[in-house]
């Protein structure tokens, strides 16, 4: 039999132009008598594709049934005049969709993925009678259906937790309406809901019954925390919060509080003047091109006179303004070019606006670059280290330390002067007022990385003293027995004498540590839920950024939008179960017709 004797029952003789032709049944388009290329028609034909998934199969199911031509990239005809058959039951399609978009979804690719042309010729390799589903039902029905599947998930994941901690930012003042979202930390970074507050005069009332509500359905034994941004709603509500359950802390950001410290010292006059005399000076070398030629060329040329030979020109970087690095790389671009700005500022030869001639020759602006230079990427390198995502609440006590430290050793030098800089300490102790609280000393002196240091002041310890034995109430703990394990701990003395268990705290995390080395303790408790507490809404925001860039990239309504991106962190964080990956097998008859070795099927037309 012709090996594509089947392909005529798809198509209808019709006459065209004084010719015979045949007329595909489905999109109506005319081929010469050729049945070769009528089964490449038939190949190609989307509506073909979806009228075979609609077709009734022989168990009345949906299916596709699709003759698979012989191909150096599909098995091969059988003998005989036989050759594969591929079909794709209702089941089988939706079983495919889901797990096509789980992977589009969980890798942040585009949702036209599967509108490109190569991959579809690479689904139609894998699977000829699969059809993926369109943009527009991987933004619609199958994100909705993934988005309730992940939340019960997560749901499950928090339930099972014994330690949780909420995490909340989002509100501004700046809208009428704010968006603000809840992450549930176990400690993994669940993302749990996103509501819209518009603002009144109780707004912080409203957002303390936000926290109240989740707190109450998360459930109020498990929540040993609230983290959340340095918006003056959101602080009054702490109050509100911790009356109602007082075993809770809340605490602020500690990223966003460093952050705030950053911008008082940029706000200051002397180093605003700085700033504009530096952009001043990077704008006017940048717009010239003979003098950015000069510069890269000099700078090339000293460089490689020191025998370096991958040198290269010095480029002089713009304040971006984006982040804290802005000033901080501008300034750098500076100093990195400094010696050669200085030449030409001398040169005869170039042609150089007197007050940028005479900034590149001021050795006080200089000095005051430098010093602020260091001054500031002090202060942006801490915001960075809080805002990793393995920073830990005990190292905010010892991070304030070093900052007062060294703030107050490089003032002295900068160009702050003596009001401004008495500005800065008052806004440093603001600062460690917002982010430093009793919950933070007794995470210092819980974890076993900082025994035996002391830097906490007196007050600090018994405030940490307070925190303890008020969560040991809350777990039904002997306070007695906690404190004599406590102070076991401190003294390295019982479990804590040999010096094993102590070279193994540099290994894993210390709530971890707690949990599966001192579990008999009744210490550990205590210990391991403090020391699960994250230090920044650091989850909250990289869950704004990818939000903006779903935005941007989707055009995506701001409902969708959000359930995307919560979509996209959830399953981020989430170990895949082995029920996400096991194939639908309904009736008995269908596990009697899988076909182990393969998609495809041999059959005769």
């Amino acid at each position: 039999m012709p090996r594509h004797s089947g392909v005529w029952k798809h198509f209808t003789p019709a006459v065209k132009d004084g010719r015979d032709t045949f007329m595909c049944n489905y999109c109506f388009k005319t081929h010469a008598k050729n049945a070769t290329k009528m089964q490449m028609h038939l190949d190609k034909c989307k509506e073909y594709c979806l009228a075979s998934q609609q077709s009734p199969g022989s168990d009345r199911s949906s299916s596709a049934s699709i003759p698979v031509p012989s191909s150096s990239y599909l098995p091969s005809a059988t003998p005989g005049g036989q050759f594969l058959i591929d079909s794709v039951d209702q089941g089988s399609q939706t079983y495919a969709d889901e797990c096509l978009a789980r992977a589009v979804y969980a890798t942040s690719s585009p949702l036209s993925l599967t509108d490109n042309v190569y991959w579809r010729r690479f689904f139609g390799v894998l699977r000829p009678a699969y059809c993926p589903p369109t943009k527009q039902a991987l933004s619609s029905h199958l994100l909705d259906c993934e988005f309730d599947r992940v939340q019960s998930q997560v749901t499950e994941t928090i339930g099972k937790a014994d330690c949780v901690s909420i995490v909340c930012s989002g509100w501004s003042h700046a809208q009428e309406t704010g968006t603000i979202n809840y992450i549930v930390s176990t400690p993994l970074p669940l993302f749990y809901k996103c509501t819209q507050i518009k603002e009144h005069a109780n707004t912080s009332t409203v957002i303390a019954k936000e926290l109240k509500d989740i707190i109450s359905e998360v459930g109020p034994q498990k929540v040993f925390a609230i983290v959340t941004d340095d918006a003056p709603d959101m602080k009054a509500a702490w109050a509100i919060v911790e009356e109602a359950f007082p075993h809770i802390s809340a605490i602020g950001c500690t990223a966003t509080g460093v952050k705030g410290l950053f911008e008082e010292m940029v706000s200051q006059p002397s180093m605003k003047g700085l700033c504009r005399r530096a952009e001043q000076v990077v704008s006017y070398v940048r717009e010239r091109k003979t003098l950015a030629e000069t510069l890269s060329h000099w700078q090339t040329t000293k460089m490689r006179t020191n025998n370096n030979a991958a040198a290269s020109g010095t480029t002089l970087v713009m304040n971006s303004g984006s982040d804290w690095t802005g000033v901080v790389n501008m300034f750098n671009s500076l100093l990195k070019g400094q010696s050669t700005l200085q030449e030409m500022a001398v040169s005869p030869t170039l042609d150089i606006e007197a007050s940028v001639r005479s900034t590149l020759q001021d050795a006080a602006f200089w000095k005051g670059v430098s010093s602020s230079r260091n001054l500031l990427y002090l202060v942006g390198n801490y915001i960075d280290y809080m805002k990793r995502e393995d920073a830990v609440l005990s190292s905010v006590v010892e991070m304030f330390s070093q900052l007062r430290y060294h703030i107050g050793a490089s003032l002295s030098g900068s160009v702050l002067h003596g009001a401004e800089q008495k500005a800065i300490m008052a806004s440093l102790d603001r600062c460690q007022e917002f982010c430093v609280r009793p919950v933070h000393a007794a995470a210092y002196m819980l974890d076993p990385k900082h025994v035996g240091q002391q830097t906490l002041s007196g007050e600090q310890i018994n405030s940490a003293y307070y925190v303890i034995s008020n969560l040991s109430h809350h777990l039904n703990l002997d306070e007695g027995k906690v404190l004599a394990s406590f102070a076991r701990f401190s003294a390295k003395q019982g479990l804590w004498k040999g010096a094993g268990i102590w070279s193994s705290c540099q290994h894993v995390s210390p709530s971890t540590w707690w949990k599966g080395l001192c579990s008999s303790e009744p210490l550990s408790a205590v210990a391991s839920a403090i020391l699960q507490i994250p230090p920044t809404t650091g989850a909250c925001e990289r869950l704004w950024h990818r939000l903006d860039s779903i935005k941007t990239r989707t055009g995506l309504s701001a409902d969708r939008a959000q359930r995307l991106t919560a979509l996209q962190a959830n399953l981020k964080v989430l170990e895949p179960s082995d029920c996400d990956f096991t194939p639908p097998m309904d009736t008995e008859e269908d596990v009697k017709g899988v076909d182990v070795k393969g998609s495809f099927e041999s059959g005769t037309q």
